[in-house]
């Protein structure tokens, strides 16, 4: 191998930064005289010099200052900076050139702050933390309300230098790496809104985290907002000043063999960073493909320069290449281009033949069975699939002799039949539902006969990659997430289907190896089946990168055929007889172009927005129709009743004609795909009969719809409601009345643990669901943020606050999260989590019931007083319920409890999973099985957390519903199905959707955001109901506080027998019903 030459490195003058607004600038490339005062180098600077804290001259690197880490108050550095330093401005940007240690991108920490020392009170900063559901970020905390606006993924690397530049104006923040915007978002704050900035650092947080720990070169502040190109300028100065690490991180790791013996050599260009030029590109072209002198011909030599800009710094490093000749025959070079050219094994009537490569030329000279081919179309005159073959005669211009292949091909008919689209797409935001988690997955959509598309699932995943290795068992979860890109489906020889993508790491599309492919497969396209353990992954041995991948079944070979294209867009394919993951055994790579006619031109896709890769592929109409059924949209399409006419006498009463009518109370709903469902029917019109004379006339009765407000209660997250018969003496008589309740966390500006410093828990009791809800305009229903009365609803009951103690003397100090109401062993429960301490992690399940009189009548239950002390659920043994495999104990939360089977359950979340345990109702304290996990977070739209289980039981299926994702916008709700009379403690017991059953998306009309912690309940008529938390919009007559909030929806139960969640009113009843249904009434003479 050649040895390394590098080229000049152009820099950016240093006069290029902007000096306008330009409050504070501080340079760390050269020690100061003292080693530890910096001045402010900003012209004419009114503020002072930052002052390094523990400062010790081996920080001082001669470029940078190193910033050591370590706890808050030990013995590492930080900076100290001039107080007030934004104290007025509303707009502001603050860059920092600086370098990560690899700790700080899994941990929370401020890389600046400007603020004070509590986390209490106001801040503005910029974090770089990838962890615990976090991306690199800026936010801004005041009026007590944090904003964090973050990139959609991890865009920064550890150990490399990098320019952080955060900026906020005009009711906006902007987060910028290395001179490009990667987040951006509202915010209500400005820095001046941050009236104490009495400890301004870099470095230091005011939180508990640790130290910032990496260098800094250079830290400026504007008070002002500078343009992107002016970030960028910044950016490209910066970087000058460690110019060859910057370029030779690149160059010094690319690896090029000094001689090459085949059709390609793989020249590198490290994600896209590195171009490529050749001193002969007739014997190595710039993108590594090689044309061998032929046999028997000398060897010849190449010089090949790989050029690398970063942040606009150059520099290039020469390779000399010897290049062998060929040692391949003719015969060999036909069947390897031979081996490229398959018809699929299914196709639609019209579809054309594959066109072969350029250079060769595949001729059809038989077709056998019920199908035709003519000026290249395959099609069909049968009304179901047919049957049959194509015999092609392969050739390739320079070579002698051909290669005849018979392929097996089943044709779909047009009619029975439709055109389906599997893509990925250009990441947007999480307020579209398209953060890179979502983006970056597979989604499905359905080609019209127009040629444009609709997509299904409302453009949002459906197959996500799994986990890269198994969640440990018994121990907390991790994020060990994935993505895919350019996704594309196939038909396996057993005529099911494949899913052929390149795994990337989660939420982008940078793939997490050179060369391979992740390989899933599904039955129906509805549940998809892959390998734990990256067991699906096949290594096509590439190294230069993946792109595209397809892979056809070769009938004639009995072979798939995989294909792709490397990095520098060079086509290759290889072979394998099955496909088995990581056993896959592979033929040897050929360069050039498969066979592969579906691919999608983004330039013309209609339809899919943000559409970024895909294919298209053929699928029957069974398929298709099942497809729209799980994830198309359902609407009603015919209003009746199941009784059609009444008869009454002559001179009937209106009270005799509604005796009449009084059976008829639910109005029949038939829908699209074939599902059935009703609504009450609240009263009839009776204006249009006459019964003074014989005759038919029609009653018009009204549909009740209730549309419940929106939002249903502000900051009140992990919602319960439940319908509830309370039995019990009024005047000395038993009466029964059907009360509704409902609980929540209290959810204050987001603070769900320490609730503007009054922890409680909240409680609702009326006649009916709509009369739970906050009443807009009316203090006397609204949540309040100011006082001492913060997080206080006035309709609410308090069943605790913090410092109220459990039932073993100790005191609950906070959170009362996620509690929920039950009737476990005719005692009305409520299973809740405890927060002790000063720490929002300590913290367990436990259960409070309501006190019964002397005569087993139930209390009131919206009296504090009623209710027993909070007992701790435990195992079978004692133990605490989160006890992890090596002894340490968690948190336990989001109890459930259901019965299914004759059995009862808890259903928790613990250790960042789903588990579940048998208990006896007579003692809610003691579980009667060892805690078991059924639901672990495995993919991108679920990690790091699976929590909020709740079940219903339908049909003989238990559907427990449960959350993933961190808490906030992103929020999703998964779906496991059991069968009820199964063992529901075995996890093989349970299927678990791979994607989410409800995410965020518009609802009515409008994007409803972090759908999730939600549950089953029932309305007054027996319609079932969803009740769950998002983000609701600024809405006129509410608080309007930023909490997450109630929401309360319908269900409607598909033809498939899963749940829809998000069925609109319009959907629900069809306009053109008006809400009404209407029934015969035949009035006949007495006789």
């Amino acid at each position: 191998m050649a040895g390394m030459a590098l080229g000049v490195t152009t820099a950016v003058a240093a006069d290029t930064v902007p000096t306008d607004h330009l409050v504070a600038q501080y340079d760390f490339t050269t020690k100061p005289a003292d080693g530890k005062t910096v001045a402010n180098s900003a012209p004419n600077a009114a503020l002072g010099a930052a002052t390094v804290q523990n400062a010790s001259d081996g920080l001082w690197s001669g470029e940078s200052l190193t910033l050591s880490g370590g706890a808050k108050d030990g013995s590492g550095d930080w900076v100290k900076l001039p107080e007030n330093i934004l104290a007025k401005a509303t707009s502001a940007t603050v860059t920092m050139e600086v370098k990560a240690d690899a700790t700080m991108l899994g941990n929370f920490h401020f890389m600046w702050n400007i603020g004070n020392n509590s986390s209490d009170t106001e801040y503005f900063f910029t974090s770089l933390n990838c962890g615990s559901g976090r991306n690199p970020l800026v936010g801004i905390k005041a009026n007590g309300a944090e904003q964090l606006v973050q990139s959609e993924s991890c865009a920064v690397t550890a150990d490399r230098w990098m320019s952080v530049t955060a900026r906020i104006s005009n009711g906006q923040a902007r987060l910028y790496i290395d001179g490009r915007r990667v987040a951006s978002g509202n915010v209500s704050a400005t820095p001046a809104s941050i009236a104490d900035q009495s400890l301004d650092t870099i470095g230091r947080s005011p939180w508990p985290d640790t130290l910032f720990k990496g260098s800094v070169a250079n830290f400026r502040v504007y008070d002002s907002a500078l343009t992107e190109e002016q970030i960028a300028r910044i950016s490209n100065a910066d970087a000058a000043i460690h110019a060859d690490e910057l370029t030779g991180s690149v160059l010094n790791g690319l690896d090029v063999p000094s001689s090459v013996d085949a059709e390609y050599i793989a020249l590198p260009t490290a994600g896209g960073t590195v171009e490529w030029s050749s001193s002969d590109p007739s014997v190595i072209a710039a993108n590594g493909v090689v044309n061998q002198p032929s046999k028997g011909q000398p060897a010849k030599s190449v010089t090949l320069v790989a050029t690398t800009t970063v942040r606009g710094q150059t520099a290039t490093r020469k390779f000399t290449v010897t290049v062998n000749p060929t040692d391949k025959s003719d015969a060999d070079r036909l069947a390897d281009a031979a081996a490229g050219y398959v018809i699929p094994s299914v196709v639609r009537s019209g579809d054309a033949l594959p066109k072969a490569a350029e250079g060769t030329h595949a001729d059809v000279t038989a077709v056998d069975g019920d199908i035709a081919v003519s000026d290249g179309v395959i099609t069909t005159d049968a009304d179901k699939t047919a049957e049959g073959a194509i015999t092609v005669k392969f050739s390739k211009n320079g070579v002698d002799g051909t290669v005849v292949k018979k392929f097996t091909v089943s044709v779909l008919p047009e009619s029975q039949s439709q055109v389906i689209a599997a893509y990925d797409r250009n990441v947007t935001s999480e307020n579209e539902a398209n953060n890179g988690d979502i983006a970056h997955s597979m989604h499905l959509a359905l080609r019209g006969n127009n040629g444009a598309y609709t997509p299904y699932n409302e453009n949002y995943g459906i197959f996500f990659a799994r986990c890269a290795t198994a969640q440990p068992e018994n121990m907390n979860t991790v994020d060990c997430a994935r993505s895919i890109k350019d996704p594309s489906l196939f038909y396996l020889k057993n005529g099911e289907f494949g899913v052929v993508s390149v795994r990337t790491n989660r939420g982008t599309d940078v793939a997490e190896s050179t060369g391979s492919i992740l390989v899933a497969t599904s039955k129906d396209l509805l549940s998809y089946d892959e390998a734990e353990n990256s067991g699906s992954i096949i290594d096509l041995g590439e190294t230069n990168g993946v792109n595209d991948p397809r892979i056809t079944w070769d009938s004639a070979s009995g072979d798939y055929v995989i294909s792709w294209k490397d990095d520098n867009a060079v086509a290759k394919y290889t072979t394998a007889a099955t496909l088995d993951g990581k056993n896959t055994k592979l033929g040897n790579t050929i360069i050039g172009t498969a066979a592969n006619g579906n691919a999608m031109d983004a330039s013309t896709v209609k339809g899919i927005d943000d559409f970024r890769s895909g294919a298209t592929i053929p699928v029957s109409k069974t398929v298709a129709d099942k497809l729209q059924v799980r994830f198309g949209r359902i609407a009603n399409t015919k209003v009746t009743t199941a009784t059609k006419e009444i008869t009454v006498k002559k001179n009937a009463t209106e009270t005799e004609i509604k005796t009449a009518l009084a059976g008829i109370d639910k109005a029949e709903l038939s829908y699209s795909d074939g599902s059935t469902g009703t609504l009450p029917i609240k009263n009839w019109d009776l204006s249009k009969v006459d019964t003074s004379e014989a005759g038919t006339y029609e009653a018009t009765g009204s549909i009740k719809q209730t549309e419940y407000q929106i939002p249903f209660a502000e900051d009140r997250a992990d919602p319960s409601v439940q319908k509830w018969e309370w039995t019990h003496l009024v005047d000395g008589k038993e009466v029964t009345e059907t009360k509704f309740l409902m609980i929540a966390t209290n959810d204050i500006n987001g603070d769900c643990t320490w609730q503007a410093g009054s922890p409680h828990m909240p409680f609702r009791m009326a006649d009916s669901i709509e009369a739970l809800a906050d009443t807009p305009g009316d203090a006397n229903g609204l949540i309040s943020n100011s006082g001492s009365t913060k997080g206080y609803n006035p309709k609410e009951h308090t069943l605790l606050k913090a410092g109220d103690t459990d039932a073993d003397g100790n005191a609950i100090m906070h959170s009362f999260w996620a509690p929920e109401i039950h009737t476990i062993n005719g005692r009305l429960t409520i299973l809740f989590m405890a927060g002790y301490g000063n720490s929002w992690t300590n913290g367990h399940a436990v259960y409070m019931q309501l006190k019964q009189d002397a005569n087993g009548y139930d209390l009131d239950p919206t009296d504090a007083a009623n209710w027993e002390k909070p007992v701790t659920i435990l195992r079978a043994d004692g133990k605490a319920l989160a006890t992890d495999a090596q002894g340490n104990v968690g948190m336990s939360l989001d109890m459930t409890y259901f019965v299914a089977g004759g059995k009862s359950y808890y259903a928790w979340q613990q250790l960042g999973a789903t588990y579940i345990a048998t208990v006896d109702p007579a003692n809610p304290a003691r579980l009667t099985s060892t805690p078991v996990r059924i639901v672990a977070p495995e993919y991108a739209w679920n990690v790091t957390i699976a929590e909020g289980p709740n079940v219903v039981v339908r049909n003989g299926k238990a559907y427990l519903i449960f959350s993933g994702s961190s808490v906030g916008k992103t929020y999703t709700t998964g779906l496991a199905v059991a069968d009820e009379n199964a063992d529901l403690t075995d996890p093989d017991n349970w299927n678990v959707l791979n994607y989410p059953i409800q995410k965020s998306g518009p609802f009515n009309g409008k994007m409803q955001l972090g759908t999730g912690h939600g549950m089953w309940s029932e309305d007054e008529d027996g319609n079932m109901l969803y009740v769950f938390h998002a983000y609701a919009d600024a809405t006129d007559g509410f608080t309007n506080v930023g909490g997450r909030d109630t929401f309360v929806r319908r269900v409607h139960w598909a033809s498939d027998g899963y749940p829809i969640f998000d069925m609109s009113q319009d959907e629900e009843l069809m306009a053109s019903a008006h809400q009404k249904v209407t029934v015969k009434v035949v009035v006949e003479d007495e006789k």
